[in-house]
């Protein structure tokens, strides 16, 4: 977070409040009033820190899909001992939340609009299936087994205690081999529970980054990119010896259907307007499909089957809002 952060004493001392001019304009070309009501967003990074906001003061979570007034505060220039200026003046913006009346949330306008940290459109939107689930982590070698890939073998034991992330408890449990044998029975009995939950006729889908290629005016939409075979995904689980699952299909997505006023939109945002390549983010839907006469190899390395069933397109890694359009897999015409 910028050095802004800490002009605490500038913010709460009042620090040459100026409010002569309300209209503020960002360099993306969108303009706001003081006093406007603003909705934060999700951080850019899921799991991370926001990238463009923070507070004056403390490390006090920010609420998600909270509003806040925007207001300014103006930093008079500093003077020489001869009256020459020697720092320009600057301009910091915050958000007044009511739940926090005492505390402000500065904020850095452009960036967070353009990473999508203050949301300005209606978050809403129908994906292509909303009963799906998101396939994390500590799903990978339920999934494995339920599916027949693997059995209970210690590096599926010890891939699935590194899954569940409790800290020194799976690190010990995985690095120290007496400590191993000693919760060995228990995670095997927790593995085993989750094997039995896992279902293998719920639509998943995994999160992942996409390019795109140029707009297409004829069609109203994105070509998608495809990889003949693979979805382009694969998920691991770093433990120490690692399981990869790589999901392997005879489907692709080629095209997503984008309104051309809204692929505008996210080009301005994206500061990729006219260019023939665009990073977006999108959730790949899959079943699971059991595996046929499958042999493991010792590599850890899976190639799942799976039922590839379309894509939906994000501007933002966390594939919550900010939705761009859907495409329906099809069957690849360069596959048997």
């Amino acid at each position: 977070m910028r050095n802004y952060l800490y002009l605490l004493l500038v913010l709460l001392l009042g620090g040459g409040s100026s409010l002569a001019q309300t209209a503020v304009t960002t360099d993306g070309g969108q303009t706001f009033h003081l006093g406007d009501s603003l909705t934060i967003g999700l951080p850019h990074i899921p799991g991370e820190r926001y990238q463009s906001m923070g507070w004056t003061k403390g490390e006090m979570k920010i609420p998600a899909f909270a509003k806040g007034k925007l207001k300014r505060h103006v930093i008079r220039p500093k003077k020489d001992m001869f009256g020459d200026i020697i720092t320009e003046p600057d301009t910091l913006y915050f958000l007044s939340l009511p739940q926090y009346p005492k505390d402000s949330l500065i904020v850095y306008l452009d960036e967070a609009l353009q990473k999508g940290e203050i949301v300005t459109a209606p978050v809403e939107h129908t994906p292509l299936y909303p009963e799906a689930v998101e396939l994390l982590p500590q799903n990978y070698v339920p999934a494995l087994i339920k599916a027949g890939y693997t059995t209970y073998t210690d590096v599926a034991i010890k891939a699935y205690a590194q899954s569940l992330g409790n800290g020194e408890s799976s690190n010990s449990a995985t690095n120290n081999p007496f400590e191993y044998q000693r919760q060995r029975a228990t995670l095997l009995e927790k593995l085993k529970e989750a094997v039995e939950k896992f279902d293998l006729n719920q639509v998943y889908y995994l999160r992942s980054q996409f390019h795109t290629n140029v707009y297409d005016f004829t069609r109203s939409g994105y070509p998608a990119y495809h990889s003949i075979g693979y979805i382009p995904n694969h998920v691991g689980i770093p433990a120490e010896e690692s399981i990869t699952l790589y999901p392997t299909t005879k489907k692709s997505v080629y095209f997503v259907g984008v309104p051309a006023d809204r692929a505008e939109t996210f080009e301005k945002r994206a500061e990729s307007l006219g260019s023939p390549l665009h990073v977006v983010y999108g959730k790949t839907y899959i079943r699971l499909l059991p595996a046929q006469d499958y042999v493991e190899d010792g590599s850890h390395l899976y190639n799942v089957q799976v039922d590839y069933l379309g894509l939906d397109l994000y501007e933002y890694p966390h594939c919550a809002y900010y939705h761009l359009g859907s495409g329906k897999a099809e069957r690849s015409h360069t596959l048997p």
